[in-house]
């Protein structure tokens, strides 16, 4: 069977028109990109690195990188790193590296259910018999007490206030 170059249409299998088409100059670029990010992550100590979504090997990875003394050899070391960077979502890390470099937390600050439950009572004046209910434990008139005086001097009594309502919460 012989095949004729008029017979093969490469048409239907590279339509640089398709939405999802991408040029191999395109895919060298976001890998380019993406071993750029992996350089710029270098910035962050270990310890950071392990607040962000990575997987254990590309901790590692970066963990390996403190010994790479020659230039080259770092260099492969980052394409590396870039090639386990693209088997994770990178918008996740991205956000938190901005985060990073506006001087903020890696990652955006949960609030406990101390704080949760101290707005609830204080903020949105919800009855303390809600919490009681909830939490039995609960010395019902020292509750009473730290909610009418951080209500009459918030800056002194709110840390007392978390402070007991945090203990409550994890005994």
């Amino acid at each position: 069977m012989n095949y004729h170059p008029e017979d093969i249409d490469l048409d239907d299998e590279l339509d640089p028109t398709d939405e999802d088409f991408q040029s191999k100059t395109q895919i060298k670029q976001e890998l380019k990109e993406i071993t750029a990010f992996g350089v710029d992550l270098s910035e962050l100590s270990i310890k950071n690195l392990k607040k962000l979504p990575l997987t254990e090997s590309i901790i590692d990875a970066y963990g390996d990188l403190e010994r790479i003394k020659g230039n080259e050899a770092r260099k492969r070391h980052f394409k590396r790193i870039g090639k386990l960077l693209r088997e994770v979502e990178l918008e996740p890390i991205k956000l938190a590296f901005e985060r990073y470099k506006r001087g903020l937390p890696l990652m955006e600050p949960k609030e406990s259910e101390a704080e949760k439950w101290f707005d609830r009572l204080i903020n949105k004046n919800e009855n303390a018999e809600l919490f009681i209910e909830q939490y039995p434990q609960c010395d019902r008139q020292q509750l009473r007490q730290l909610i009418r005086n951080t209500l009459k001097s918030p800056k002194k009594s709110k840390p007392k206030l978390l402070t007991y309502l945090d203990a409550v919460i994890n005994t």
